[in-house]
């Protein structure tokens, strides 16, 4: 198959299984390709926000460091190649077809059940042992216990932060869901905890923690290091890298990074979509906010990028979110508000979403990119927050990209535009 024939293949899968939590399927079709996940120790990252960009700093102060690290993220923005990274590098797409290849010669994808998300974390694990990394860092997809991430055997996992999201699959209190993100503890290994969680979360995993046998460490703020990230949250993400990267270099010394190493990995380190200003005049910031907590971190942040005037929101989000909670807390900071739309069921109607903004200015325009030339042309001063959901953010992504003939999302520079 070609890399069009094989990602709709993956795609497929998705839209037939949907999520369906089971490890040992892909344990058996790790095996099958003669368990290429044990060629190299592995770094897994769980928590409900701040696991990706946690992750992509430890990848990047890995690789100043050195040393040839894997990264394993979730969802994609724009290319489905974003998920898999050796170095700076995403996944080629020829390899991408290489791999599935493989992989549905060895394995009954069909018969197994495999699910697109466990196809693509065998496809990742296989690539770094054909890419030969020193390390592999994954950030895990859904929860932790469950997650097809969690076949590996880390030698250091982390758990960056506990809200309400997935309550369907993880649970209705944080105790459950700080119990499910859990899963990623390995006896006598060390997990580090993100700072600032609820009461009832961090005692849960504490327990957690003494019943799995694990080194439950906490993450220390520091403010010796400048970051290319903005945010408080995105902080104490980064104490838990440090954290990770001070256990690992502990348990594989081959691994440790210094000090000049992880500044320079922290001040230009790259995560998309996440408190990103991609455009002037007028300023527009783009957050893949997708939750209540993301919600909050993103308000919280506005006034250093924007000042404290009020934003022009572009939002939309999932079905399957509190996204009227979400709307509620985003609705004080805007002057006006247009909703866009989602394709597929887990999207919302523009009608629907606008009844979430009673006591603003709400217009629909269902489709994303049509929505933000509109709302750049018509005012080049006030600026413009795009939040609600990842998806909507990769669509914004892909249309920015088109007109500015940039290739990767990795790419996208802040400040493009006028």
């Amino acid at each position: 198959m070609r890399y069009d024939e094989t990602l709709a293949y993956l795609l497929g899968l998705e839209a037939t299984r949907g999520w369906d939590l089971k490890l040992e399927r892909v344990r058996a079709a790790l095996a099958a390709l003669g368990s290429p996940e044990r060629a190299y120790p592995s770094v897994l990252i769980a928590g409900t926000n701040g696991k990706g960009s946690t992750a992509a700093m430890v990848h990047a102060a890995l690789g100043q460091a050195g040393v040839r690290t894997g990264l394993y993220t979730s969802p994609h923005l724009v290319n489905f190649t974003e998920r898999i990274r050796v170095d700076d590098a995403e996944i080629g797409r020829d390899e991408v077809a290489r791999g599935v290849r493989e992989i549905r010669e060895r394995v009954d994808v069909e018969a197994s059940g495999l699910t697109f998300f466990e196809v693509t974390t065998v496809l990742a694990l296989w690539w770094f042992a054909q890419c030969r990394v020193d390390v592999g860092v994954l950030e895990v997809g859904l929860g932790g216990r469950l997650d097809a991430t969690n076949v590996v055997e880390p030698v250091v996992s982390a758990v960056t932060s506990i809200g309400f999201d997935h309550e369907e699959y993880l649970g209705g209190t944080l105790d459950a869901i700080a119990r499910e993100k859990a899963g990623v503890m390995r006896p006598g290994r060390v997990t580090v905890l993100g700072g600032g969680m609820p009461a009832e979360a961090r005692a849960a995993l504490l327990d957690e923690a003494r019943r799995y046998g694990a080194l439950a460490s906490d993450a220390l703020p520091s403010a010796a290091h400048d970051l290319a990230l903005d945010g408080a949250h995105m902080r104490r993400n980064a104490a838990v890298a440090c954290g990770v990267l001070q256990a690992l270099g502990a348990v594989e010394p081959r691994l440790a990074v210094d000090e000049v190493s992880l500044d320079r990995a922290l001040r230009g380190v790259r995560w998309p979509g996440r408190l990103a200003v991609v455009h002037e005049a007028p300023r527009v910031v783009i957050d893949g906010a997708h939750n209540v907590d993301g919600a909050r971190a993103l308000c919280d942040s506005l006034p250093a990028l924007v000042g404290p005037r009020p934003v022009r929101l572009l939002f939309s989000a999932l079905r399957d979110k509190r996204w009227r909670e979400m709307a509620s807390i985003l609705a004080p900071v805007a002057s006006e508000v247009a909703v866009a739309e989602i394709p597929g069921k887990r999207g919302l109607g523009g009608d629907e979403l606008a009844e979430a903004f009673p006591a603003s200015p709400v217009r629909v325009i269902a489709d994303p990119a049509l929505a933000l030339d509109r709302m750049i042309a018509a005012d080049r001063a006030a600026p413009i927050v795009v939040t609600g959901s990842l998806f909507l953010i990769g669509m914004v992504y892909a249309h920015l990209m088109r007109k500015a003939g940039i290739a990767s999302v990795f790419a996208y520079r802040h400040g493009v535009g006028t």
